[in-house]
């Protein structure tokens, strides 16, 4: 099955458009057989998780020791523990066949950036990388900029503005690949 890692506000609470969308992605994905997989805390991570619980797909948490003071959410099925943040990370972009980023803040941020260089290098080849939010054009716009071919890096990332426009890109994508 394809896994899917979802990035977002670990703040993000019951009934924020972040909170809903992840929930609802989570559970669309699921529906269509594709295993989730996030940072196993709270906020975007908790609801994409939720959505996902009740289907019979692979709900991924990855942990880190480096937050002693947090546990993973009750949803998580498969718990990945690394031992620092950064592996947290890799971990994240490595385990999964595309990526949807949602409204956060700096941690969403830098797993955005990471992704938009890995990308941009061809590390992490044609996996699909799509973001929920009109904040992220500007972002993206910047990022462009600094890189070496604005119509290349632009091309790599989706922005889109629904929750249901962000799954079936990825759905479409993973079809396309099938077939390929």
């Amino acid at each position: 099955m394809p896994k899917v890692s979802i990035l977002g506000s670990a703040l993000a609470k019951e009934g924020s458009f972040e909170y809903e969308s992840a929930l609802y992605i989570g559970r669309r994905l699921a529906e269509n057989g594709v295993d989730i997989v996030t940072g196993a805390y709270t906020g975007v991570m908790e609801a994409a998780l939720k959505g996902a619980f009740e289907l019979n797909v692979k709900k991924i948490g990855i942990t880190t020791s480096f937050y002693s003071d947090k546990s993973k959410n009750p949803y998580v099925t498969e718990e990945i523990q690394t031992s620092n943040y950064v592996e947290r990370l890799l971990k994240l972009l490595e385990i999964a066949d595309a990526y949807l980023v949602l409204p956060g803040g700096t941690g969403t941020l830098a797993e955005f950036s990471i992704i938009w260089a890995f990308k941009s290098r061809g590390i992490i080849g044609e996996k699909p990388f799509v973001c929920l939010g009109e904040q992220w054009n500007e972002i993206a716009q910047t990022m462009a900029f600094y890189s070496d071919s604005v119509v290349d890096n632009l091309s790599f990332v989706k922005i889109v503005d629904s929750p249901d426009d962000a799954v079936d890109f990825i759905l479409a994508r993973f079809n396309e690949q099938k077939t390929d």
